[in-house]
């Protein structure tokens, strides 16, 4: 997008993390924005932070899994903003451990907050943005949404479906005014890991709170930055972090063979 400043921006997720540098950033660049989390409490903070870069910020408490409710809450932003140029799915969940030990309660959730999430936000917004001069999405996926990790078979079958669903759909956009960017983020310190589920979850929310996770977790903040200049450039992948590049790398050169990280990651469940 040439110009970010007096834009209309909705970030699902907004409450705490990811989203909230985002929205942050994009309020700092003068856009205002439509702050949506299934949480009230951490979406009224980070509407405080979007007010003080000088911005208008509006709240809305909303369950990505529901496509009535992404429907209706494209017709708030209207009321509320008159318009949409930026949408941001980045509501994300995740789950760890072995796939045959996942009940189908938890696999629905996370395909509902993860996959359904982002086609709902797309399916509700994208007549909006069509309407704007310019606009721009970005999906989140990860990087296990490069290359299936082991132990991860239910964010990895929900974030490579985000990879390839925005990647057609930049594909089908591409002769019109809508940009799509898709990022693939390494480890970052969001939150994510406390609401996990999977047999391994107690061990994920373990590691997101040990002394470690700030050498192996970076801040947020700096992959929002790179997430909104892939908005300025209209950049079709956001690749960030050391470790998300290597699993990109890996992707390429041995797609598929997951083998050996297979072992290595069931030995530390084993142990957990």
């Amino acid at each position: 997008m040439r110009r970010i400043s007096g834009r209309v921006a909705v970030v699902t997720g907004a409450g705490s993390g990811i989203g909230r540098e985002v929205a942050r950033q994009l309020a700092e660049r003068g856009a205002h924005v439509a702050l949506v989390d299934v949480r009230p409490e951490g979406i009224e903070e980070t509407a405080d932070l979007v007010r003080r870069a000088g911005t208008r910020a509006s709240t809305h408490v909303a369950d990505v899994r529901d496509a009535d409710r992404m429907l209706a809450l494209a017709e708030e932003v209207v009321q509320e903003h008159g318009a949409c140029h930026i949408l941001v799915n980045n509501a994300g969940v995740t789950s760890a451990g072995a796939f045959e030990d996942e009940s189908l309660e938890d696999l629905r959730w996370i395909v509902g907050v993860n996959l359904w999430g982002v086609v709902h936000g797309c399916h509700a917004f994208l007549p909006l943005l069509r309407q704007q001069d310019e606009a721009h999405i970005v999906n989140v996926s990860s990087m296990v949404g490069l290359l299936g990790l082991p132990h991860n078979a239910a964010y990895a079958l929900t974030k490579g479906a985000v990879r390839s669903f925005s990647e057609s759909l930049r594909g089908e956009l591409g002769t019109t005014q809508v940009g799509v960017t898709t990022v693939f983020p390494g480890a970052h310190r969001t939150g994510i890991t406390e609401t996990a589920r999977g047999s391994s979850a107690a061990l994920l929310a373990e590691l997101g709170r040990s002394k470690f996770a700030p050498l192996a977790m970076r801040s947020p903040a700096g992959l929002a930055r790179r997430i909104v200049r892939g908005i300025e450039k209209d950049q079709a992948r956001v690749v960030a972090g050391p470790d998300a590049r290597a699993v990109d790398i890996l992707a390429r050169v041995a797609p598929g063979r997951t083998g050996p990280l297979g072992r290595l990651t069931g030995r530390a469940a084993t142990r957990s």
